[in-house]
């Protein structure tokens, strides 16, 4: 099973160790530092960063379908593994993770589909991120690209040819290194647009948060092994 969520779950937590952090006095501008540099601040803030809330806007772009998707809603993440989001497009869905097990909730459907963690990634290297060890300097290949006005581009290409993620691109405020926007596009083509707003970090979220209970009269689906 693939959801189409997972290619953000990459993308926030690489993301965790960038919104809202600052230069300090005396230091070198990005372009000045290089695209090293960059990748050093984000990987340092990313190592910092224990949990996350957002207010979340994501729009989907399917290929073959010639169909655009947008919804919005929430999303929390806590180290190692755990994240809760809760978006809606007229219906609602709900994605929970205690670090263990995965909960697909759309309550319009009547059914939640349960699936192990790591059984929900063809490969290692979102699960890396999402459990606190990835290292994006050995995960993927950095450039910066032009980006329209002020911004830096930042595009991420994953080393490993089976990876999720064809590329990743972070669009960041030079000055202040937030990212004001991200795209990713999968191997197949299909794009994917993520902002991020009302960002809070480090605010000591509660197991509670990411434990999921099964609503009376819900049917659990287990997903396939394999």
């Amino acid at each position: 099973m693939k959801s189409p969520l997972k290619p953000w779950l990459l993308f926030a937590a690489v993301a965790l160790g960038v919104a809202h952090s600052s230069r300090t006095v005396g230091e070198s501008t990005p372009e000045q530092a290089g695209v090293g540099a960059i990748v050093a601040r984000v990987q340092e803030r990313y190592d910092a960063t224990r949990d996350l809330t957002a207010d979340v806007t994501q729009e989907t772009v399917l290929t073959r379908l010639n169909k655009r998707v947008t919804a919005s809603g929430t999303v929390a993440f806590r180290k190692p593994g755990k994240m809760r989001w809760e978006l809606t497009n007229g219906q609602k869905e709900v994605i929970v993770s205690d670090g263990q097990t995965l909960w697909i909730y759309r309550p319009e459907d009547q059914q939640v589909i349960r699936i192990r963690f790591a059984q929900a990634f063809r490969s290692n290297m979102p699960v890396s991120f999402l459990t606190g060890v990835g290292r994006i300097a050995e995960d993927f290949i950095p450039s910066l690209e032009p980006a329209a006005g002020t911004h830096l581009r930042l595009r991420l290409v994953p080393k490993r040819g089976d990876a999720d993620v064809g590329v990743l691109w972070l669009d960041v405020d030079p000055t202040t290194y937030d990212i004001v926007g991200a795209e990713v596009k999968d191997p197949l083509g299909n794009t994917s647009k993520l902002t991020l707003q009302n960002i809070k970090r480090n605010t000591g979220l509660s197991d509670g948060v990411f434990q999921f209970e099964v609503p009376p009269g819900v049917d659990v689906l287990d997903a396939p092994q394999g």
